[in-house]
């Protein structure tokens, strides 16, 4: 896949009331030396005007590029399919609008009309449709709960305006290693609109771990709302109590889940102990509530897929009056009214029929009531036998028209959204074919080449174009676009681009800072850590701060070795942001980068760990006995005495360093054993970097030797491996 640049910057209108001409994305299918650099303030201009914060984002949006572009013609095998690329490829094709879908297609037919002579049908076809319509949007505008408050009705109102001019984006918070808002932030430089956890709490049998949980999860939706002015969204993965010695906890269908028909029945045990449940996150609910948060609130996910306690394949309609149940219980009596609705279909239900519209008629029958649900969403996980068999596929492949022709027979009249993608779908084929789903939330954010195509492409609404939806003060948005995450700089000075934007339009300054360390998994820490890292003893200094949100920083004669940095984006309430951190080598030379590298086995191939993008790694196959091993080839006999590794959580705990001169007879160069960590700000538990130096030697071929795992669920990920001649002190 080739690096992703744009095309010269468009004019800058005068006045904001001239329409800007819009840019538009190619794909470049080799390296271009130098080109990086050249274009980036181009790159940035363009980018602003597409992404200048509105109250709503501007219609038809073309394809702008990456704002981290790559120089390197893309990770191969798994990890970026030629689908992907192919996809990417297509940017330039993009039509200007949103073909009209739903209630207004009737009217363009009526206009139609006008040019076949039937002038005096079309005008009272197009004065009965008005008409209807009118209704149909009155019905449509009102809520679920009638007593919704005005923060929610507010968010409602811009989601239904948003509609057919751009896809929200929102990324999962309920752990694992691929999700998160910060992952999203250094990957690509962007920020989602919508951050979703879980008000589950996940353990009933532990109170207080359980309350615990519950709290973290309601302190991160209220910084999330008040300090990012992002908007939030809580999925419900409810974890039932089974009976039995000892008693045991789960949210997935055993083999004796509980009866949902003695969970509605008033005076039963199972009646009481919903309530009971229920009640504990409704607690959590409740504080957001008083906060005045809105919440999109998406109970019984995957309602149909048939994988949870709360899917009656049986009697669906056990499961519907479950959702009026809980509906009830917290809008009516607990008067939650900070909730709007979403219901959730799985990608798949496998009791339903596989024809379509059998299929869909089955699924109907999970539905509550168009009064009880103001938004449906689906999960779309696919593949390509799924889409051969008429449904769908992998997100470069797909804008999932067939899960939107779905989702309006079962959930008809709501506005439909993507509630679960392994990543955010393909914006080119959404703008030239539709569908205007709402919203995209990815699972994962785990395919760095797509990940910085997608969430960088302007038909996706990101944090920093959201408008301004909650009271008070917001931070600004920051991100450094140049230089590249990974970079290796030469020469005596390093130019550090990026662009700076409020909300509110009270930015004060930006200031640029560096770490010098062993390199650090950034996108797995929160915004508190990185600031913790980049103490006052890093800055470096103020950037050059326009008008624009542009900015820029010259850092001058950078010493050799490791950096990490960052930028901070100050408002005049005192607000701090921070951007993305890049990672970048100064005077040094990796011998491995770019090096033919060979695994014991690979779950993701071994060239990941030696290109220049720091979120492609080499993956061992867990199922693999150890000992594992990561070798690679230098091309020629050089001298080496030091070895750095980037390791993901499941990094090894014991393992050497060897070196041959024909890649058959190894020689141990070094050995860790019981692996610490590296430096002050590193946490082994997170990956982080080992640098090791030894006595120089002599040889071609290098490789890691793997013993021993940190972790019993995976083996070994490694980011980036590093070779080098000499290394100087480290912090």
């Amino acid at each position: 896949m080739g690096p992703l640049h744009r095309l010269p910057r468009p004019r800058q209108a005068p006045h904001p009331q001239r329409r800007r001409r819009q840019a538009t994305c190619r794909i470049r299918p080799a390296r271009l030396p130098g080109l990086r650099r050249s274009i980036s303030r181009r790159r940035e201009a363009a980018d602003l005007d597409a992404r200048r914060p509105a109250p709503l984002p501007a219609s038809g949006c073309q394809p702008q590029g990456v704002g981290q572009p790559r120089r390197r013609p893309g990770v191969t095998g798994r990890q970026v399919p030629q689908a992907r690329a192919r996809a990417m490829k297509e940017a330039h094709r993009m039509p200007r609008h949103f073909p009209l879908r739903g209630a207004r297609a009737p009217i363009a037919e009526a206009m139609a009309k006008l040019g076949e002579g039937g002038l005096w049908r079309a005008a009272c076809a197009l004065l009965a449709l008005s008409v209807a319509l009118s209704l149909g949007a009155a019905e449509v505008d009102k809520p679920a709960d009638p007593e919704l408050i005005p923060e929610a009705r507010r968010l409602l109102k811009y989601l239904r305006e948003v509609q057919g001019k751009g896809i929200l984006t929102g990324v999962s918070d309920v752990g694992g290693g691929g999700g998160g808002p910060q992952n999203v932030l250094h990957r690509t430089g962007r920020e989602p609109a919508i951050m979703y956890g879980n008000m589950s709490g996940y353990h009933p049998l532990e109170p207080e771990l359980q309350r615990r949980v519950l709290q973290a999860v309601t302190d991160a939706c209220l910084a999330w709302w008040r300090e990012k002015g992002g908007i939030v969204h809580l999925h419900y993965h409810w974890c039932w109590v089974r009976p039995g010695e000892p008693p045991k906890a789960s949210y997935m269908r055993n083999p004796d889940p509980p009866d949902l028909q003695k969970m509605l029945t008033p005076g039963t045990d199972e009646h009481r102990a919903f309530r009971h449940y229920l009640d504990v996150s409704a607690d959590y609910l409740q504080k957001l509530a008083e906060a005045r948060v809105p919440v999109l609130w998406a109970p019984f996910h995957e309602i149909d897929g048939g994988w949870f306690w709360w899917t009656d394949a049986a009697k669906p309609e056990n499961t519907a009056a479950l959702w009026r149940e809980m509906f009830n219980r917290l809008v009516k009596e607990r008067k939650l009214h900070n909730l709007i609705w979403v219901f959730q279909p799985a990608h798949v239900a496998h009791a339903a029929p596989k024809a379509f519209e059998e299929n869909m008629a089955y699924r109907r029958r999970f539905y509550p009531g168009s009064e009880f649900v103001d938004i449906a969403s689906i999960s779309v996980y696919g593949d390509r036998k799924y889409r051969e068999e008429g449904w769908w596929g992998a997100p470069w492949e797909e804008s999932y028209a067939r899960a939107y022709e779905l989702m309006q027979g079962i959930a008809p009249g709501k506005m439909l959204a993507v509630g679960e993608a392994p990543s955010l779908l393909n914006p080119v084929i959404a703008k030239r074919e539709g569908p205007p789903w709402v919203w995209c939330l990815a699972w994962y954010v785990d395919q760095p080449e797509w990940d910085r195509f997608t969430w960088n492409h302007p038909c996706f609404i990101t944090l920093d174009r959201l408008p301004l939806l909650a009271e008070g003060n917001v931070k600004p948005n920051v991100r450094i676009s140049e230089p590249a995450d990974g970079t290796e700089a030469r020469g005596q000075q390093l130019h550090i681009l990026g662009v700076a934007t409020d909300r509110n339009a009270n930015l004060k300054s930006v200031s640029v800072h560096s770490l010098k360390a062993p390199w650090l998994t950034w996108h797995q820490r929160e915004d508190a850590a990185v600031r913790a890292a980049f103490s006052d003893e890093t800055r470096l200094g103020d950037a050059e701060l326009e008008p624009s949100g542009r900015w820029s920083f010259t850092w001058r004669n950078p010493p050799a070795g490791h950096h990490s940095i960052v930028a901070f984006a100050r408002d005049a309430d005192g607000a701090v942001a921070c951007s993305n951190v890049v990672r970048i080598t100064a005077g040094l030379e990796n011998l491995a980068r770019g090096r033919q590298a060979t695994a014991s086995s690979a779950q993701h191939p071994p060239d990941g760990a030696v290109d220049d993008d720091l979120h492609s790694a080499w993956w061992a196959d867990r199922t693999a006995p150890d000992p594992q091993w990561l070798q690679v080839d230098l091309g020629a006999q050089r001298t080496i005495s030091a070895v750095a590794v980037l390791w993901w959580k499941a990094h090894a705990k014991d393992y050497s360093v060897q070196v041959s001169d024909d890649g058959q007879n190894w020689r141990e160069a070094a050995k860790v054993e019981n692996r610490v960590s590296a430096g002050r700000h590193s946490q082994t538990w997170l990956g982080d970097s080992d640098m090791i130096r030894f006595k120089p030697t002599r040889a071609r071929h290098m490789r890691l030797h793997c013993t021993k795992r940190a972790v019993n669920w995976h083996s070994y990920v490694v980011f980036d491996l590093g070779v080098y001649e000499h290394f100087p002190p480290q912090e």
